[in-house]
């Protein structure tokens, strides 16, 4: 591509890959402009939102590559298209992936619709390729982001640039490091500002009415009472403050035995929970809601797919199933969470995603 007069906005966050991004484009001979997205600023989460100190971050950089700067506040849209979003999913007992709906919703429509009234392309430091709308996976596997990228349309991705996408993460840290970028040993970011792993009970609980209710033993009776359905996730260890009769399961599944969730059921308000190994944290099948194709395959289809982030790529069939789509997984499939995305994959091609909806023993 000719970069000569080409004119590219790039989202700066505050972070490196966003930084070492501005920088290759700059080096590449376009015309750069950055801008930072604020996306959220409340201090009602159990923790503020450390947007102050990614926008001073951002700006160090801009200074230091002599960029103009930008703030553009998507606060407003963010509320109502992200967050309401996520709190009526948890409160219907799924659990969301905002980082996606982030990304279809703002930074690859709001920001992008904004952006390329004023430039030729937009550009932001995610790890992935796109070429003429279509997805792909990055050179750096183990930071390729391909999966939270995989509900924005192809129409938004002819406008893309994505600088890192031949780069290993390593690389990138030492590349910002000989510029003098400020921000070179910055740590990356995890999860939303305003949520954070640690802080995740407190998070919903400030937001949702919860009802407390039973704790049953899959295929047993009752061993302890949770704090309110939208707290858990399937497969997660118990936790958040629940009672569990230890001495009634110490005898049931034997002593020192974690359990984990292995179902909600919203009708009787009963979180179900099982030793780790239990087949009843698996699945081969599944089907999904709401699906969104960057480039669609015939279905039935053969491929692969990640039902989370850090997953192996698993093969898969796509069968249609009324409005639905079946999912049939070659081998069993631990922790499946309804409200997560599924993201299939023809090669290193990311042909798209969709919620899944129900699994199936």
């Amino acid at each position: 591509m000719n970069s000569s007069g080409k004119k590219v906005m790039v989202g700066l966050s505050g972070g490196v890959d966003s930084a070492v991004a501005a920088l290759l484009l700059q080096r590449q001979g376009y015309e750069v402009h950055a801008v930072f997205m604020k996306n959220w600023s409340a201090d009602d989460f159990g923790g503020p939102c450390p947007w102050a100190e990614d926008q001073r971050s951002a700006q160090a950089v801009a200074d230091h590559l002599r960029l103009p700067l930008e703030t553009w506040n998507f606060e407003r849209q963010y509320r109502d298209r992200v967050f309401r979003v996520m709190l009526r999913d948890y409160a219907s007992g799924r659990t969301p992936n905002p980082d996606i709906v982030c990304n279809r919703e703002i930074k690859f429509s709001l920001f992008l619709d904004r952006a390329i009234r004023q430039a030729n392309f937009v550009a932001t430091g995610h790890y992935a390729q796109t070429r003429d709308g279509r997805l792909f996976k990055a050179v750096d596997r183990d930071k390729d982001q391909s999966y939270f990228l995989a509900a924005v349309p192809a129409q938004a991705l002819r406008h893309v640039i994505f600088p890192l996408a031949q780069m290993k993460k390593m690389k990138v840290r030492q590349l910002a490091k000989e510029a003098g970028l400020p921000n070179w040993d910055r740590p990356d970011s995890t999860g939303i500002c305003f949520i954070g792993e640690k802080r995740m009970f407190d998070f919903l609980s400030r937001h949702l009415s919860a009802s407390p209710g039973p704790i049953k033993l899959w295929g047993g009776g009752v061993v302890g009472q949770h704090l309110g359905l939208p707290f858990y996730t399937i497969g997660q260890r118990h936790g958040y403050g629940v009672q569990l009769d230890h001495r009634l399961l110490a005898r049931t599944i034997g002593p020192s035995q974690p359990v984990f969730v292995a179902a909600k059921e919203t009708k009787t308000n009963t979180l179900f929970v099982v030793p780790a190994e239990s087949p009843a944290l698996e699945a081969r099948e599944l089907l999904i809601d709401f699906p969104h194709w960057i480039h669609q395959p015939a279905l039935p289809w053969r491929g692969m797919a990640k039902f989370r982030y850090r997953q192996p790529d698993t093969p898969v069939t796509l069968r249609p199933a009324g409005e639905k789509i079946r999912v049939v997984c070659q081998t069993p499939q631990r922790a499946i969470t309804p409200g997560q995305y599924a993201v299939f994959y023809g090669g290193v091609e990311c042909l798209g995603s969709a919620v899944i909806d129900s699994t199936e023993q």
